[in-house]
């Protein structure tokens, strides 16, 4: 099952992650999901220059799959703003995440607005998670399973009230 939790920066800057269209319950190899990260000011004593950016992993069972930077901005306190990350088709089966990072944040002298570059990769929080499968493996570990699971409960429903129709005709006989 997929789940999200709030990326918290800099103790103001939150950083939340979902996608567009919920996997159901998982993606597969050939989508290729479109995510939308909200980025909130939380009445911060920092506001953000225009063109401040963060950076974000998509990774397949620990590997770095892709990697992008994202530029947002300006955003001053209590404010908020969205972008669209896509990472394109996920080729890999496993468990994914989308991770965020950010790096050092510089600062004016004469100003209390702030400017965020991405420059620390190694310093990745989790924000979404999700599980990939191949849908041919997915159908033969998961689908099949089920289904054969409700027709065993389907012939044993009839064997039983076979057998209590025998019972029945065999105490009626005596």
């Amino acid at each position: 099952m997929p789940a999200g939790q709030t990326v918290d920066h800099y103790d103001c800057l939150k950083f939340d992650v979902e996608p567009d269209v919920h996997p159901d319950p998982v993606y597969f190899t050939e989508q290729s999901p479109a995510f939308q990260v909200h980025i909130t000011n939380d009445n911060s004593k920092y506001e953000w220059w225009e063109h401040s950016d963060f950076g974000w992993n998509m990774v397949v069972d620990g590997d770095v799959v892709r990697s992008e930077r994202e530029i947002f901005g300006p955003l001053d306190n209590g404010e908020s703003t969205k972008t669209t990350i896509e990472p394109g088709v996920l080729a890999y089966e496993g468990h994914g995440v989308i991770e965020i990072y950010t790096g050092k944040a510089g600062q004016r002298r004469d100003t209390t607005r702030r400017n965020l570059h991405s420059n620390d990769e190694r310093n990745c929080d989790p924000a979404y998670s999700f599980s990939v499968w191949d849908e041919s493996h997915y159908e033969a570990t998961v689908r099949r399973p089920k289904q054969l699971q409700k027709g065993i409960i389907f012939t044993s429903a009839v064997l039983i009230i076979f057998a209590f129709i025998q019972l029945v005709l065999a105490s009626s006989s005596l």
